[in-house]
């Protein structure tokens, strides 16, 4: 095998948005007028939700860890921590 070869296997691609797309709808399973923004994001960030219709913003990374519940769709929770050190 190639060193080059051997190299290029490894390297993973990344690619973003070029520029901030949103849509707008009814939701599945309320029937509420909703808006979903896609927004570039930084290298090697990942993909994140921000829900923006929560004080504080927080955000949650797109991560297997985080399902809670697969019925109708995807379910994250983030468990907060008052105590960083736990």
């Amino acid at each position: 095998m190639k060193k080059n070869s051997i190299m290029n296997e490894s390297v993973v691609k990344q690619r973003t948005l070029g520029k901030e797309i949103s849509l707008t709808g009814v939701g599945l399973h309320t029937g509420k007028q909703v808006t979903i923004t896609f927004k570039p994001a930084p290298v090697n960030h990942g993909y994140s939700f921000v829900r923006i219709d929560l004080e504080g913003n927080p955000e949650i990374e797109a991560d297997a860890n985080y399902v809670v519940n697969t019925q109708r769709g995807t379910n994250l929770e983030k468990k907060r921590c008052e105590n960083p050190n736990l």
